[in-house]
């Protein structure tokens, strides 16, 4: 219990400065551009994992740098108004990981689409589920870890990155 006003003070501030610099790390979505893209990106990688432990596969553990370099080609096909694999530039998805400085990882893969429909999670992974090349990522055994990132594109339809990676256990 603070005994003066300035041990107050000292006790809201440190209060303060550890809320800022945590709560990003537990709650990423808590100081995303948009929460309501940020909550569907969470609920995806919920989705993903659940499909997976139905597979009797490990789960992907979500990281925010992966997120990141999702997110951020996801941006780009909404705001160019494309859907592939690989930039109008010719960076494919390891190019982007690279970019951003990822390394250590020794297989990687991607899931991209786009949807305007009602539900557009369920949507997306059930086209992911039902199309054999996408499939085949979700439940390659060797991934462990994943990004999602999920942008709207102006004609208001969803644009859906996620990335599969495998580093050492």
């Amino acid at each position: 219990m603070p005994r003066t006003l300035w041990h107050g003070a000292y006790f809201v501030f440190g209060l303060w400065l550890s809320l800022v610099l945590l709560v990003p790390l537990t709650a990423p979505w808590a100081y995303a551009a948009d929460p309501d893209l940020a909550r569907m990106e969470g609920l995806l990688v919920g989705d993903v994992n659940t499909f997976r432990r139905d597979n009797h596969l490990i789960e992907l553990q979500r990281r925010l740098d992966l997120d990141a370099v999702a997110r951020a080609h996801s941006e780009d096909m909404a705001l160019r108004s494309y859907l592939s694999h690989t930039s109008p530039e010719g960076l494919n998805w390891v190019a982007r990981l690279e970019r951003a400085g990822i390394t250590g990882f020794s297989m990687a893969a991607e899931n991209v689409g786009r949807t305007n429909k009602p539900g557009p999670n369920a949507e997306i992974l059930s086209g992911w589920i039902h199309s054999p090349a996408h499939h085949q990522n979700l439940v390659a055994r060797p991934f462990n870890a994943t990004g999602v990132g999920i942008a709207r594109a102006a004609d208001g339809s969803y644009v859906y990155t996620q990335l599969y990676l495998s580093f050492p256990r």
